[in-house]
């Protein structure tokens, strides 16, 4: 069993190292603040129920928690950040199974 080590606290993501059973194997472990993720998801919800104007070159789409991004890389292979993968990103958020990410009513 390893020892844990808080190596980084940041946008609701801890990251712990840890030796493994021997001395050449380092171990990392992360773990999401379920907070941070229910704070990003109530402000979407909230954004979804007010108007916007469409007029504008621009518009705030979505806002993805780390949690899912890394879901979403762990799951697919989609990448967020990626701008490779924007297609991936694209067609998961305008699914049904996450459609609660998007902030505005519309197809991405």
């Amino acid at each position: 069993m390893a020892d844990w080590e808080l190596l980084d606290r940041y946008n609701g993501v801890s990251t712990f190292l840890g030796g493994g059973d021997d001395d050449d194997t380092v171990l990392v472990k992360r773990e999401f603040d379920p907070a941070a993720t229910s704070a990003i998801l109530d402000r979407n919800k909230a954004m979804q129920n007010e108007a916007f104007d469409r007029r504008g070159d621009m518009w705030h789409a979505a806002s993805i928690p780390v949690s899912v991004m890394f879901e979403w890389l762990t799951k697919y292979g989609i990448n967020a950040w990626n701008p490779r993968h924007m297609d991936g990103v694209k067609k998961l958020l305008n699914s049904d199974e996450y459609r609660y990410l998007r902030v505005r009513n519309f197809i991405i």
